[in-house]
């Protein structure tokens, strides 16, 4: 099979981004991004990823991943402003519709925080078979060093079973479309 380079081919995962300034959501759409309001989606703790990050104008971020999360990889040399990220992936219909399945990736101060606080709360009860709805409470403006952010704030509210679009290392296809009854949870178990 060919690798699909510079082809426009291959698959591609949608993002989600955190905007501390305004403590809002966007994600990615066609043409372009669109700010959506998170309230809760299944995070994927269990295959959560963490490196080296860095964003330079006018380009895609670049990483340097760790080997495990045990295992950081060395930070990397050169004049980019590397600093520590993570990426992991969430899935809500309700919020991502057709693309049910976003990543998250950042290294900002507020990002990192946010997921640190959560990600211990996810030890305390953690089963790799099963995924945790997480839910956003807003977000706490925060000191960090000489300036200041804002930390998402998020609660586990259960764990579910993991979604088949979440399974390692697939990507299947989209499922026909449904309609969702506002009265129903999309996580229910």
């Amino acid at each position: 099979m060919p690798l699909m380079l510079n082809s426009g081919g291959g698959d591609y995962l949608g993002f989600v981004r955190y905007m501390a300034s305004t403590s809002s959501w966007e994600m990615s759409a066609e043409g372009g991004k669109q700010p959506f309001t998170f309230s809760k989606a299944a995070f994927d703790f269990s295959n959560i990823e963490t490196g080296w990050c860095a964003f330079e104008e006018g380009q895609g971020p670049q990483w340097v991943m760790d080997e495990s999360l045990t295992k950081p990889a060395a930070r990397p040399e050169g004049d980019a402003q590397w600093k520590r990220g993570f990426k992991i992936k969430l899935y809500s219909k309700d919020m991502f519709g057709d693309e049910p399945v976003r990543e998250w990736a950042t290294n900002s101060a507020g990002g990192t925080m946010a997921i640190q606080a959560v990600y211990a709360e996810w030890e305390k009860q953690a089963d790799d078979s099963k995924v945790a709805v997480v839910q956003f409470n807003g977000a706490t403006p925060t000191k960090v060093g000489r300036g200041s952010t804002t930390v998402p704030q998020f609660e586990i509210i259960k764990l579910v079973d993991r979604p088949a679009e979440l399974a390692a290392g697939s990507t299947p296809p989209l499922p026909a479309a449904t309609s969702v009854d506002d009265d129903e949870d999309e996580f229910a178990i």
